[in-house]
């Protein structure tokens, strides 16, 4: 029964931090569950010294206040955008153990539950001394089992909850909310692992291939058609790149009206038709607006695109800066045009 009453410990556990953040009114993300769990665990003493202090001088602990006790009490300060990613991970995958585990705890006490049902079936009608006694004992025993079950198999829906709702919120933190692609977070955490893979690979690959793209003028779309057509306009674009990447390519947005495509282990030749084609795309697509007396029109935009490959011995920062510069080519040399940058 040892792994029963793990599962229960384990369940007790998600239950009270689940209990706690509900009766602080904490919003659910892996940050503040991670938090909370830790100082539902009593494991961490520091932690909950810390949060106590807190709540008597106030009423609510923010987001802020919660991830500065996460850094310097759970992962330490020098945590990093994917270390965080890669907690989120693990306590995801530990949440979904446990609901397997309970869900094994929940067969075991059912099978342990009829075979006592068997025992009680077959004493019956037999007179032996202490008999009554032997039945109640196991009726009581059947009772708590029972109940032992029911308890089960609440944990591990919780649990299941819980893990959905981490995967949920995982996901929103790498999307952009506007046009559904990859946001600044993901291509941050795709371009390390792609240079990482490049390093490791040396000489016998070609290098990774980066593309900065900006919407030409894009303040006078806003500022013409109002931000409900910018923002529909920033969607198109958005719609003609993811279909223009290639697979095992990644198309995010960072910010405004800036995109970048991060093009692992390509030719630069090649790299330079994949930007032409969605310049060439971009160019033809209409978006439909009304001008300010109410006419109906269609928006054309355009694109400016910087074009680099990484460099042997570079960092990541460098790799984007110099797209960023030749994106600046290609805006001051008059837009609509691809910039190929390389030192």
């Amino acid at each position: 029964m040892k792994n029963t009453e793990n599962v229960e410990r384990a369940a007790d556990i998600v239950r009270d931090a689940l209990n706690l953040m509900r009766k602080h009114s904490v919003p659910m993300h892996p940050v503040n569950y991670a938090v909370w769990h830790a100082y539902a665990s009593g494991e961490n003493l520091d932690l909950r010294n810390a949060i106590d202090r807190y709540m008597l001088q106030h009423l609510h602990l923010d987001d802020a206040v919660t991830e500065a006790l996460y850094r310097r009490h759970v992962i330490g300060s020098s945590a990093d955008p994917a270390l965080l990613q890669r907690m989120s991970e693990r306590m995801s995958s530990a949440l979904g153990q446990a609901a397997e585990s309970a869900a094994r705890a929940g067969d075991q006490t059912a099978a342990y539950g009829s075979s006592l049902s068997r025992f009680q079936d077959g004493l019956a009608g037999q007179a032996l001394p202490g008999l009554e006694e032997i039945l109640a004992t196991t009726r009581q025993m059947q009772a708590a089992i029972q109940a032992l079950q029911r308890q089960l198999g609440d944990s591990r829906q919780e649990i299941g909850q819980l893990r959905d709702e981490l995967e949920r919120v995982r996901q929103e933190n790498l999307t952009d909310t506007l046009t559904g692609l990859p946001n600044r977070r993901a291509f941050e955490q795709r371009l390390a692992a792609c240079m990482t893979l490049a390093a490791s690979a040396g000489m016998n690959s070609h290098a990774p291939c980066l593309l900065m793209l900006d919407i030409d003028h894009f303040k006078r779309v806003n500022d013409s058609y109002g931000h409900g057509t910018g923002d529909q306009v920033l969607c198109t674009v958005a719609a003609a790149l993811q279909a223009g990447t290639p697979d095992n390519a990644l198309a995010a947005r960072i910010g405004g009206e800036e995109f970048v495509m991060l093009l692992p282990a390509m030719q630069l030749q090649s790299a330079r038709l994949v930007a032409e084609q969605l310049r060439q795309k971009v160019a033809t697509l209409r978006t439909p607006a009304r001008s300010k007396t109410g006419a109906e029109l269609q928006v054309q935009v355009t694109i400016s695109i910087g074009l680099t490959s990484l460099q042997r011995g570079e960092t990541g920062r460098q790799f984007i800066e110099r797209a960023d510069q030749a994106l600046y080519q290609s805006k001051h040399g008059g837009r609509d045009r691809i910039t190929v940058r390389m030192g």
